[in-house]
């Protein structure tokens, strides 16, 4: 589902994209297909249908732009930067696992195991619907991963605005040698917008959001951001974001809503967002818990845990939409943020990779001469990278450039960035890992004040567990 704003007067639009168009003759039976669908390239295609139209047409298909390669088993997750980050799936082939196929009736045969899809797709794409259509999708710097992540992957938004990946098995049992194995190693993807060196970090949240009703108030300060005041007031959104229930590559429930607002602007520089309950329309948004994201300039700030209605399934009361305040600005008022924090900024600063590389091959050369030195000095490097936040570890740039063709248009508020970083997920300690049969949900809420996780400073090669260096770890 697209995101649902106050300007298309939050109409579900669902996108549909990649997945296989084989005919119908090649799919077989329950046991498996008549074709070695591997074989069989995934769709590019994309199409958008709104269920309900406004104007009270007809539903129909409409032709959006293609993917940047054909995809199947692909992964949609919204982010909040009213943008869609496309992860996971293959090249060729279907969701599902077989022993045989009408054409390769002999297991061992079957080039890739049990799996029906091959080409694992390591890079993730960006879908921004605010685009001019035929320069909706962009990967132009976005980091790569190693892992195959085909049939029973996983994918969600966490509340930094990071996504955790997971998953993969496209065997019908626990199987850890085959060419798509079993996969329980766990990453973390930083989209774009964690290059930026500051971050929102608004106050004023409330716990419950109504439909319908009284306005509330979100200060977001000075710090947020840099800058004119102004302009950044203007280029602020306040959403609602749900992750919903992820599995086989869809994430049910997933809902995107961004709330109305306006804004005063203060002669510190810290401004006021007036912001509406959410719309009286249950049904869009259900009741339960969502996150709230605070996006200045492209740029999200931590999401805070708050329920929507009464949280119960159960008729929800409605009230109508209070009027909000008109818009103040105030010209000398100005950011007193560090660095960029708008879209056409540069790069926040860090270690780029070739500076990291000649490190570690001055390291080794040294190890012969100063060995005692050198390990005194790799133990305080990790102790040092330990507080780093991850992006410092990987340098990113920001451009327009990587949309495809087009301008960009006055309602695109996200922040567009030629990188972005994979990150492998370990828990180090095992007495600190979470436990289903010994920890309470309610004994340790999300925290409003979570400062994020440790940078990931040495290698790690997930098809080479055993040999790889130590990494820090993830930190909850």
């Amino acid at each position: 589902m697209l995101p649902l704003t106050p300007a298309n007067n939050w109409t579900p639009t669902i996108l549909f994209c990649g997945g296989s168009d084989m005919p119908d003759d090649y799919w077989g039976n329950y046991s498996f297909p008549n074709y070695n669908t591997w074989e069989y390239p995934a769709s590019k295609n994309c199409q958008r249908l709104t269920p309900e139209p406004q104007d009270g047409s007809s539903p129909a298909y409409q032709q959006d732009d293609d993917m940047l390669e054909g995809r199947t088993m692909g992964q949609f997750i919204s982010l909040p930067d009213g943008t869609l980050l496309v992860v996971n799936g293959g090249t060729n082939g279907t969701a599902g696992y077989a022993t045989a196929t009408g054409m390769t009736p002999n297991f061992g045969d079957m080039p890739f195991g049990e799996s029906l899809a091959a080409g694992p797709v390591g890079t993730p794409a960006i879908y921004n619907p605010n685009m001019p259509q035929g320069s909706r999708w962009s990967n132009a710097g976005l980091g790569n991963s190693k892992i195959a992540r085909l049939y029973h992957s996983s994918a969600m938004l966490l509340p930094d605005g990071s996504v955790m990946i997971a998953g993969s098995n496209p065997n019908v049992d626990v199987n850890l040698t085959t060419i798509y194995p079993t996969t329980y190693t766990t990453e973390i993807f930083y989209p774009p917008y964690f290059s930026a060196s500051t971050r929102p970090h608004p106050t004023g949240i409330p716990k419950q959001l109504s439909y319908g009703g009284a306005y509330f108030n979100i200060t977001v300060p000075a710090s947020s951001y840099a800058g004119s005041a102004n302009a950044a007031a203007a280029n602020t959104s306040v959403v609602l974001s749900r992750g919903g229930f992820t599995t086989h590559a869809m994430n049910m429930g997933q809902r995107h809503l961004q709330l109305n607002n306006t804004y005063t602007v203060n002669s510190d520089g810290s401004y006021v967002l007036h912001v509406a309950q959410a719309p009286p329309i249950p049904n869009v948004f259900q009741p339960g818990p969502s996150l709230l994201f605070v996006v200045v300039n492209g740029i999200p700030s931590n999401g805070t845990m708050l329920i929507v209605g009464s949280g119960n399934i159960e008729t929800q009361p409605t009230s109508a939409v209070s009027d909000l305040p008109p818009s103040v600005q105030n010209n000398d008022a100005k950011g007193t943020g560090s660095g960029d924090s708008s879209n056409g900024g540069s790069s926040s600063s860090g270690p780029s990779t070739g500076l990291i590389i000649a490190g570690v091959v001055g390291g080794i050369a040294l190890i012969g001469i100063v060995g005692a030195v050198f390990g005194i000095c790799v133990s305080r490097r990790r102790r040092a990278a330990s507080r780093q936040h991850p992006a410092a570890a990987y340098a990113m740039g920001t451009t327009r450039s990587g949309y495809m063709g087009g301008s960009g248009m006055a309602a695109d508020h996200a922040r567009h960035s030629d990188s972005s970083a994979f990150v492998p997920l370990q828990q180090e300690n095992a007495s600190a890992a979470w436990n289903a049969s010994s920890v309470s949900l309610h004994s340790s809420p999300y925290r409003d004040e979570y400062g994020g996780r440790p940078s990931v400073a040495d290698s790690y090669d997930p098809y080479n567990p055993e040999g790889a260096r130590r990494v820090d770890g993830y930190r909850s």
